[in-house]
């Protein structure tokens, strides 16, 4: 089956947050990788909704859709209620893509974007003292430890980098990022925020969790969600799994690319 008229529609949490798009750049990198493509982002639980776009292309005669869910974790947005909205909107269960952290790359992404922080001296005094990495996740105040999807994330990731001061830590729940200094001897330190987009959650709560201190090293990595390598994994997913669908679409032969790290404003 192929057809000339794609809908790629990525489906982010959302937020409250007025001016935070969760998903923005992420969205904007896909349109300029699948130019044939009509990229969409709608949200769970903000306007315009994942239920009410399904629903809208679902109807419209000759366009075909994917959904692709912006998430790390997966929680119950991802194994019940993304799939129970693909099926209300009459899609094959094969419609509904691997939510972000299930893309096939996704462990060595996360571990060459660390290598390359680490190994361009931003964290480095120059006294070869370890530095501690943290993946930092939503999660959800009634936690008291992190997932098993989390911990299974943290352990592949260290086995790939072969760095051991590997942490997972959550705003919300525990293990808190606001005791993770409790987690490691370590006084320098990398956190890499599994968020969608670099809204108040990574411009504000994040550092202000850490709250570095004058004899310590803390860097943060741009938020998952906006790097360019992200967009490349989920288009060679779409090449290998859906290429007999997207052909007209204009796939790239490959897109992936391990850049350097993006700058947060």
């Amino acid at each position: 089956m192929s057809f000339r008229y794609p809908v790629l529609l990525v489906a982010a949490h959302g937020t409250q947050h007025p001016g935070s798009v969760p998903g923005g750049m992420f969205c904007a990198q896909l349109q300029r990788l699948l130019p044939g493509f009509d990229i969409r982002l709608a949200f769970l639980r903000n306007a315009p909704t994942v239920g009410n776009v399904l629903q809208s292309v679902s109807q419209e005669p000759g366009l075909d859709v994917l959904l692709f869910p912006l998430f790390f974790a997966r929680s119950s947005i991802v194994s019940d209620e993304l799939p129970a909205l693909t099926s209300r909107a009459g899609l094959e269960p094969n419609r509904l893509l691997p939510s972000a952290s299930y893309l096939p790359g996704f462990v060595n992404m996360l571990a060459n974007r660390v290598i390359t922080r680490l190994a361009s001296g931003g964290n480095s005094r120059g006294d070869g003292e370890k530095t501690a990495v943290f993946l930092v996740s939503h999660g959800q105040k009634r936690e008291t430890c992190s997932s098993p999807e989390m911990c299974e994330l943290r352990n592949s990731v260290a086995q790939v980098l072969t760095h051991h001061e590997i942490h997972n830590v959550q705003l919300d729940g525990q293990p808190s990022l606001a005791d993770w200094r409790d987690l490691t001897n370590c006084r320098k330190a990398l956190f890499v925020p599994l968020f969608a987009g670099d809204g108040l959650h990574c411009r504000q709560d994040i550092p202000d969790g850490i709250d570095v201190r004058p004899d310590e090293i803390a860097n943060i990595l741009a938020p998952v969600g906006t790097w360019q390598e992200l967009s490349s994994l989920l288009v060679d997913h779409l090449h290998r799994c859906h290429a007999h669908s997207v052909a007209e679409g204009g796939l790239p032969r490959s897109a992936v690319e391990w850049g350097a790290d993006h700058v947060t404003a």
